[in-house]
């Protein structure tokens, strides 16, 4: 595949590409400066918005003005107009946690996980777990998983009973079985050992549940819907976050990417480390479900 890059950010971490087909425009977040983006392809202008919180989603909501964030201290309505954060839970209120990659249902359930603020770093100890959540369509929420380290993308099959998560730390695929009535409805199970790839992080899926996930290794593994290895895709750069389908026909596929700790040198290897990327899929994605406010 031929990856054009088209919108050079030298992000820390880009994350969350996601597209809003009611626009015609992408969404993608700045992990550590909490900023939401949005892109027009048609003609390149972009926006921006402060949160001034650490960001772990954006997701558009049902009113075109608003967005779900996931950010350092609860799980949050942003008003793009008044830049207004409303609150709707905080399940997790352990100042030293935050919420990271998190996505909402078909029935518009928000799927989020927290992680302590020292992963990534040489503080971090693997006993600084966070949990796996689930807030139902009443504002009620529960641990699906409690004690884990760090969760990332979270994806559906197209007749929405599998929930496919990405388990960072431990390098697995994690299935879960899911009832669009009622969300998990079982403990999951442990699907692929990703870690010959390289670190896993986001992952997508296209109309024919085939498998898209992202690797720190700058590489995407491919996965059919029988979760076989149908081939790896080459990235332009090493760390390779998390791709999102978009476009008119959503056969556009983009794929943000983090320029992590990136020195001068580093980026010199990596033109565009940090930015987003964009190239033509054969195979159309499944648009992301957006939160009912």
């Amino acid at each position: 595949m031929d990856f054009r890059l088209v919108i050079d950010a030298k992000a820390g971490i880009a994350e969350t590409p996601v597209w809003d087909s009611r626009i015609h425009q992408l969404y993608w977040t700045d992990v550590a400066k909490g900023e939401i983006h949005r892109y027009d392809p048609d003609t390149g202008a972009a926006q921006r918005w402060q949160t001034s919180r650490t960001i772990g989603s954006a997701i558009p909501c049902h009113d075109t003005n608003k967005m779900f964030c996931a950010l350092d201290g609860g799980l949050f309505v942003f008003d793009l107009k008044s830049n207004q954060l409303d609150l709707i839970c905080n399940p997790d209120s352990r100042p030293d946690y935050r919420y990271n990659d998190s996505r909402i249902d078909a029935r518009g359930r928000v799927l989020t996980s927290s992680v302590c603020k020292l992963y990534g770093s040489d503080a971090y100890k693997p006993d600084m777990l966070g949990n796996f959540y689930m807030v139902d369509t009443d504002g009620t929420a529960s641990v699906l998983v409690e004690g884990i380290n760090q969760y990332n993308g979270i994806v559906w099959n197209k007749d929405n009973t599998k929930m496919f998560v990405v388990d960072t730390f431990n390098s697995k695929l994690l299935v879960f079985p899911y009832d669009i009535e009622r969300g998990p409805v079982g403990p999951c199970t442990l699907e692929i050992d990703l870690s010959q790839i390289g670190m896993p992080d986001g992952i997508s899926i296209d109309e024919n549940d085939t498998l898209y996930v992202c690797h720190w290794s700058g590489r995407i593994s491919v996965w059919n819907s029988q979760l076989a290895l149908v081939r790896t895709i080459t990235c332009p750069v090493t760390y390779v976050c998390c791709g999102g389908f978009g476009g008119t026909n959503m056969t556009d596929f983009y794929v943000a990417t983090s320029s992590y700790n990136y020195s001068e040198a580093d980026f010199q290897n990596n033109p565009g480390a940090g930015g987003l990327f964009v190239t033509e899929s054969k195979v159309a994605g499944q648009p992301d479900y957006f939160y009912p406010a």
